[in-house]
């Protein structure tokens, strides 16, 4: 939940641990939903609308969803190796998305807990850049026990008390959690619809039960005073 308005710095570690491995024009960190949708991803050089705009267009059209690989245990892929370059040029995934966000080449490296798919990490490339060579997949599959460890005892497991702690002082449900997790960073009402899967007017609802539970009037002092509790 600590998200410091921007995201935990587990994330914001494991992307630039990534950055000083493999040359990469962008890359992004985001959990996965029991759904298998993305959730609470972070971006580096990438536009901010890039991943409403995977969520709620292209998402499903990707060769590398997540739920493409619910049954696999895959930790590292990449795209020209699931549809032939030729194929994919040919999409509207490569078209509308891939091609207006400047990238070409992608990896996507997954991390588990008991065999289903809690998080993922994707790398991006311009297509100046090339593919990625065979030693640098490797390399990335060397480092992926590593993250996933991490993820699992150390990520996770604070995220959990800091939602259990949370939720009990003021007495907020699951789902206001939920919604709590995006104001902390600093995600729209229109954002967090779409990464809730509510409607707009169930989101307003849900601030305002929080507001209500936690004494605030507004979002900037709901932040102030979550943080205060997180950090102390």
């Amino acid at each position: 939940m600590h998200e410091n308005r921007d995201a935990n710095p587990f994330q914001h570690e494991t992307l630039a641990l990534i950055e000083r491995l493999v040359p990469l024009s962008g890359s992004a960190f985001f959990l996965v939903n029991p759904d298998m949708q993305h959730s609470g991803a972070l971006l580096y050089n990438l536009a901010p609308t890039a991943e409403r705009e995977y969520r709620t267009e292209f998402g499903a059209l990707d060769p590398l969803n997540p739920e493409r690989f619910a049954d696999s245990d895959e930790t590292v892929v990449t795209l020209d190796s699931r549809i032939a370059p030729h194929f994919l040029r040919q999409t509207l995934y490569y078209q509308n998305f891939m091609v207006p966000h400047n990238h070409r080449y992608v990896a996507d490296m997954f991390f588990r807990r008991d065999g289903r798919i809690i998080a993922g990490l994707t790398i991006l490339r311009e297509e100046s850049m090339g593919n990625f060579r065979a030693d640098e997949l490797a390399l990335l599959r060397k480092v992926q026990p590593f993250i996933e460890f991490s993820l699992n005892q150390t990520y996770l497991p604070q995220r959990d008390r800091e939602r259990e702690g949370i939720g009990s002082k003021y007495d907020l449900t699951e789902r206001e959690l939920d919604v709590l997790e995006c104001v902390l960073r600093g995600n729209t009402n229109k954002d967090i619809a779409i990464q809730l899967s509510l409607g707009l007017a169930t989101v307003k609802t849900h601030l305002h039960h929080i507001f209500r539970k936690t004494d605030v009037r507004v979002r900037s002092e709901l932040v102030a005073k979550v943080m205060a509790d997180l950090n102390r």
